[in-house]
C-alpha cells in the first residue's frame, strides 16, 4: 500500500502542483487548506508524513503542531515544515522533535519530494541537512526519485444537464450555448485548482478578456441529456491562454458533439498587456495538450 501524506497548507498556487508530483511519484495525498481541517484529517487519516505551513487561517502551524504532538495517534508521526521562516526563527516559536524536519520556502519539488523520500526511505544520511535553509534544493547526485516525472496531459471534467431554455424551437441545443459550456467548462477547471475567475480580477487585478472563440458542431443533443464537458490548455502564451473542450452526450453512447476553444489575453485592471502569474502557470501547466 503506497504511503499517505498530508499537506496542510492554505496556498492553493503551491499545494495544487505539489500534490500532482507527489501522487506522479507513487504517494497517495489528501489536503487541508486550514489548521481545523488539518487536525481533522491527521486523525482520520493517520498519514505516514504531514507537510506543515507555519501561518494559515484558524491557528498558526505551531499550535497545529503542539496539538499534532499531543495526540497519541499523531505524537510520532514525522511533520516537515514547508514555511518562509528561517530554522533559528521557526525554533524560536516551536520546540522541534526528533521527528521535525524542515524545508524553507521558496523549495522546488525535486527538493520536496528528496526530503519526503528520505524521511520515509530506508536512507536517512541527508534528513540532517534538510533542516538547514535552503539545503533542500542544494545540488546532489541524481537520484531514481528526482528524475523527471512523465505524464500525459491532464483535462478536467464537469457534467450538466441540458434544460429546455439550452434548446431552440428545433429542439436540439442552441448554437451559442456550446460557448456557454465552454465557458463554464475553464471556469471549473480553474476552480478545481484552488482558482477563481473572480478573486483573479478582485484581488490580483487581472482579467481575461476573449480575443476569439471557435466552435464545431458535430452532432444534435437535445432537452435532458446528460454532458460531460472536459476541458483541457490548448495553449500557454506568455500574456494569454487558450481554452479547448469536448462536448460528450451521454445519451448518445459516449459521442463527442462538440468542440470549442477561446482564446484569452492576460490584461490589468488599466487593460494593459499582462504575463500570466508564475504560480498560476505552473497550475496550469499540467492541463497543457499540444494541438
Amino acid at each position: 500500500m503506497s504511503r499517505v501524506i498530508l499537506i496542510i497548507d492554505d496556498d492553493a498556487s503551491l499545494v495544487a502542483p505539489l500534490k500532482d508530483g507527489l501522487e506522479s511519484a507513487g504517494y497517495r495525498v489528501a489536503v487541508a487548506f486550514d489548521s481545523a481541517q488539518g487536525l481533522l484529517l491527521a486523525q482520520e487519516l493517520r498519514p505516514d508524513l504531514i507537510i506543515l505551513d507555519f501561518y494559515m487561517p484558524g491557528g498558526d502551524g505551531g499550535i497545529v503542531y503542539d496539538r499534532l504532538r499531543a495526540a497519541p495517534l499523531t505524537s510520532g508521526t514525522p511533520v516537515v515544515f514547508s514555511t518562509g521562516l528561517t530554522l533559528e526563527e521557526l525554533k524560536g516559536k516551536i520546540k522541534p522533535g526528533a521527528k521535525t524536519f524542515f524545508l524553507r520556502k521558496p523549495v522546488g519539488f525535486a527538493g520536496v519530494l528528496s526530503v519526503v523520500n528520505q524521511v520515509l526511505g530506508e536512507d536517512r544520511r541527508a534528513i540532517v541537512s534538510a533542516a538547514l535553509p535552503g539545503a533542500a534544493d542544494a545540488p546532489r547526485p541524481a537520484s531514481k526519485a528526482e528524475a523527471p516525472i512523465r505524464r500525459k496531459a491532464k483535462f478536467h471534467e464537469f457534467q450538466v444537464r441540458v434544460t429546455y431554455a439550452d434548446t431552440d424551437k428545433a429542439g436540439i441545443i442552441y448554437y451559442a450555448n456550446y460557448l456557454k459550456y465552454l465557458e463554464q467548462g475553464r471556469t471549473e477547471l480553474l476552480r478545481a485548482l484552488g482558482v477563481r475567475y473572480r478573486d483573479l480580477e478582485a484581488s490580483r487585478k487581472l482579467f481575461l478578456p476573449a480575443v476569439s472563440a471557435r466552435c464545431e458542431y458535430l452532432a444534435p443533443s437535445r432537452y435532458d441529456d446528460l454532458l460531460t464537458i472536459r476541458t483541457w490548455i490548448s495553449e500557454l502564451g506568455r500574456a494569454s491562454v487558450s481554452f479547448s473542450c469536448e462536448v460528450v452526450d451521454g445519451e448518445l453512447n459516449g459521442k463527442v458533439v462538440a468542440r470549442a476553444e477561446s482564446r484569452h489575453a492576460v490584461v490589468t485592471d488599466l487593460w494593459r498587456p499582462a504575463r500570466v502569474p508564475a504560480d498560476l502557470r505552473a497550475l496550469l501547466a499540467p492541463y497543457v495538450r499540444s494541438k
